[in-house]
């Protein structure tokens, strides 16, 4: 009898624990109060009405304006040079002599002159080598190159859009690579009046000062033309601009609600970019703590 009844007690406390720990309620989930939603810190600015300089952008190799090859009259050797490379020479001054001696006849040594004052930038032979004058439309032996570097060029091959900004005298920006933290003055001296049918593209030549002669014949250039000043262009700063899939949007503040919208760029002018289509004057844009936002997401702004 004393076991039934212990039997009894347990069975009666296993069934009190399961219906403590197995059959409670869940515990609710405290919910917030209606309305509350956590707002994310943002910086925002005014879309602006501002002038902007349309700025068209190349590349190119920068060569001397005037830059010729030199060769001999006559046939013969490579007597001598008179002249080292990098030095300045005169019009018409003697590079080289050649000797044009034949078996059983003397002749006088051959002047080579220079058809240009400029600087020698390269001589090509060795003593004793053998020189061939033009022949035809058949070039002779290159006894020298002679350069004029006070005026550098770069000739471009631009677009057919972009031809009707070009005009003589419109205004570039030269960078090389040599020197990546200045810019060398240019201007377009000549704009071809017959645009390439192959290529739709029309040949431009910059024309660049390059009194220092720091500029050399082959360095790669970077160009930027001042192509026109556009008046009253809507403005924000590029760091406004969120890309995704190739489009171009930004987040507008209203009711301290970021509103997402998708804008159409215009032109760039140094960090700034024109917004065609999208917002409208005084339009807030937030320009910092967009990244991750969503449509609809609360915001507070922040000084900037």
């Amino acid at each position: 009898m004393k076991k039934i009844t212990i039997f009894i007690g347990l069975l009666l406390a296993g069934f009190i624990l399961f219906k403590l720990f197995y059959q409670r309620p869940a515990l609710k989930e405290e919910a917030l109060p209606k309305g509350l939603t956590q707002s994310i810190a943002v910086k925002a600015t005014q879309v602006k009405k501002e002038d902007l300089n349309l700025m068209l952008s190349y590349a190119g190799t920068i060569k001397a304006k005037e830059e010729v090859r030199v060769y001999s009259k006559v046939t013969g050797k490579l007597a001598e040079y008179l002249v080292r490379e990098g030095e300045h020479i005169e019009k018409g001054q003697t590079i080289a002599l050649v000797d044009r001696d034949e078996t059983g006849l003397k002749y006088e040594l051959a002047k080579v002159e220079s058809p240009i004052s400029g600087i020698v930038g390269e001589t090509m032979l060795d003593k004793g080598a053998v020189v061939l004058p033009t022949s035809g439309i058949v070039p002779g032996t290159t006894l020298a190159i002679v350069v004029d570097m006070d005026k550098m060029t770069v000739k471009l091959d631009i677009p057919e859009v972009d031809v009707p900004y070009f005009k003589n005298g419109l205004k570039a920006k030269v960078q090389a690579d040599a020197y990546p933290n200045e810019d060398f003055l240019g201007e377009v001296s000549k704009v071809s009046e017959v645009v390439d049918t192959a290529t739709r593209t029309l040949p431009v030549e910059i024309t660049i000062s390059n009194d220092e002669h720091r500029l050399k014949s082959g360095m790669f250039a970077r160009i930027k033309i001042y192509a026109a000043e556009l008046k009253d262009r809507l403005v924000l700063p590029q760091d406004a601009l969120i890309q995704e899939l190739g489009q171009n949007y930004v987040f507008l503040v209203e009711d301290n609600t970021a509103k997402k919208k998708k804008v159409t760029l215009g032109v760039h002018d140094d960090g700034n970019v024109e917004i065609t289509e999208g917002v409208s004057f005084g339009d807030k844009i937030i320009v910092f703590g967009q990244q991750g936002l969503k449509d609809g997401t609360p915001v507070e702004l922040r000084e900037e």
